[in-house]
């Protein structure tokens, strides 16, 4: 996974959660958090409010949290 990879994913999918992409690129979440940060500190990914949890919040002991959501702002999204 290198921002490049990361860039074009993006600009195919338009937006994508932090573990979607990670599990595009089987990658940890960290690592890719911080190429997603990189092209934010760019102004070409913008990270959207964040998707729902369990509506439960946290009392049904499961391990739920709300997804990160990051949406290619850079360009165009590639035809395809």
């Amino acid at each position: 996974m290198t921002p490049s990879t990361v860039r074009d994913y993006m600009r195919e999918r338009g937006n994508a959660s932090l573990a979607d992409v990670a599990l595009h690129f089987d990658a940890a979440e960290d690592a890719v958090r911080a190429v997603l940060d990189l092209w934010v500190a760019k102004g070409k990914i913008r990270p959207l409010a964040a998707g729902a949890a369990c509506s439960r919040v946290g009392s049904c002991g499961c391990s739920c949290k709300a997804e990160e959501i990051f949406e290619w702002v850079g360009d165009l999204r590639l035809a395809g």
